[in-house]
C-alpha cells in the first residue's frame, strides 16, 4: 500500500511539474507586480523553472509557506524596535534642525514672513512718498529732461535707501544731499 501511495504522489508530482506558467498569471494569482514575482524567485522563495515560467502548484505551495513564515504585525502596529527605530529617527531629525536653527544654516518661516512683510511695506512708503518729495522740486524746473533727471535720481536714491538696509541710510542720504546740491548749482 505505500508504494501506491508513493506512486501516486509520484504522478502528481509529474503533473505539478509539467503545469508551467508565465509571471504574469503568478502575479495576478499573487495579487503582486510581475516584478515582486520576479524578486520572490530571485529570492529563493519562489522556484522557477526556465526563462519567465514558473511551475505553478510548487509556485503557490511556497508563496503559501512564505506568506505563513511572516509574522503578521497588525496594521498600525509596530514591533517594538520599529517604535524605538521610528522614535530615535524621529529625535535625530528635530535635533538637526534645532542646530541648524541655532548655526543659522535655517531660519524660521515666521521670522522670514515678517522681514519680508516689512521690507515691502517700507518699499511701498518710499514710493508713495515719492510724489510728494519730487512735485517742489519739479515745479522750478524748466525742461521736462531736467524733470526725469529729478525722478531717476529719486528712484535711484529710494533703490539704494532699501537695497542697503539702515546701516547704509546715511550714505543715502549723503547721495540726497549731493543730488540737492546739484540741483542748487543749476538754478
Amino acid at each position: 500500500m505505500v508504494a501506491k501511495s508513493n506512486a501516486t504522489d509520484f504522478a502528481a508530482d509529474a503533473a505539478d511539474a509539467a503545469l508551467m506558467v508565465p509571471v504574469s498569471t503568478l502575479a495576478s494569482a499573487f495579487d503582486l507586480t510581475p516584478r515582486r514575482v520576479q524578486q520572490l524567485a530571485a529570492d529563493g522563495i519562489i522556484p522557477k523553472a526556465e526563462r519567465g515560467r514558473y511551475p505553478l502548484i510548487a509556485a503557490v505551495r511556497a508563496y503559501l509557506d512564505h506568506i505563513r513564515a511572516v509574522p503578521e504585525i497588525p496594521v498600525g502596529n509596530m514591533d517594538p524596535a520599529q517604535e524605538r527605530a521610528r522614535k530615535d529617527r524621529a529625535l535625530a531629525i528635530s535635533a538637526e534642525i534645532k542646530n541648524n536653527i541655532a548655526i543659522g544654516k535655517v531660519v524660521l518661516i515666521d521670522v522670514v514672513i515678517s522681514l519680508a512683510v516689512a521690507e515691502f511695506r517700507r518699499m511701498r512708503n518710499k514710493m508713495l512718498g515719492l510724489p510728494t518729495r519730487v512735485a517742489p522740486q519739479a515745479a522750478v524746473l524748466r525742461t521736462a529732461s531736467e524733470v526725469q533727471a529729478l525722478i531717476a535720481a529719486e528712484v535711484d536714491l529710494i533703490l539704494l535707501e532699501l537695497s542697503s538696509g539702515p546701516e547704509l541710510a546715511a550714505a543715502a542720504q549723503s547721495v540726497s544731499a549731493t543730488v540737492d546740491a546739484i540741483e542748487d548749482k543749476e538754478d
